[in-house]
């Protein structure tokens, strides 16, 4: 079964002040730690969806990620960025998990085990981590939610999709903030330089 990772690097970090992706994290940028952790799983392959400085954010990437892809429609919200991921995936693609690029402490271990869960259910089923009861980031959705996906718009990403499929989906805990923490503000960025996360 070939699952692929989108991880989303288009938006302007409005609420950062400064672009959010190539600050500085663990001897790196912030999206290369990132893509780091997925390109060392079992997904395959390994796109990256571009927008805002889009020169600077590519030629941060690692040279191993599969395909950059660049949304010219960025600034009209992140499901555009999520529509041009899964209109630029191989046809060969049984799921394909979506991974936001400001989530820096998303272990390998987590997006395995998603990767697992998947498998385990024939990749039929929408599965998505889940903290405490609450639905969090990375989510793996099955090709036959692709063309929901591309009807989405906005910048409400794929939410929706999940409530509104709540029995084609499923929740794994994962014991661990690291799959609610995003780096949107410069607190946040504070705190994760100085490691203030619970359960990291």
């Amino acid at each position: 079964m070939n699952i692929s990772a989108t991880i989303l690097a288009a938006g302007s970090s409005q609420r950062m002040g400064d672009n959010k992706l190539l600050l500085p994290f663990q001897d790196d940028t912030l999206i290369n730690v990132v893509c780091k952790t997925i390109i060392d799983s079992y997904l395959k392959p390994v796109f990256v969806v571009t927008g805002f400085e889009n020169k600077k954010v590519v030629e941060s990437l690692p040279k191993s990620i599969d395909k950059i892809v660049y949304n010219e429609d960025w600034s009209r919200g992140m499901a555009t960025s999520i529509n041009k991921a899964i209109s630029s995936l191989p046809n060969n693609i049984d799921g394909n998990m979506i991974v936001l690029g400001d989530m820096p402490l998303v272990t390998v271990k987590t997006i395995n085990k998603l990767h697992q869960v998947f498998l385990n259910n024939n990749g039929n089923k929408i599965i998505y981590a889940d903290y405490l009861g609450k639905q969090a980031n990375p989510v793996i959705f099955p090709r036959k939610f692709f063309d929901e996906i591309l009807h989405l718009n906005g910048d409400k990403g794929c939410k929706n999709i999940i409530y509104k499929n709540r029995k084609s989906s499923i929740g794994v805990p994962i014991d661990s903030s690291e799959i609610i923490f995003d780096c949107d503000t410069k607190d946040d960025y504070s705190d994760l330089v100085s490691m203030k996360i619970d359960n990291v």
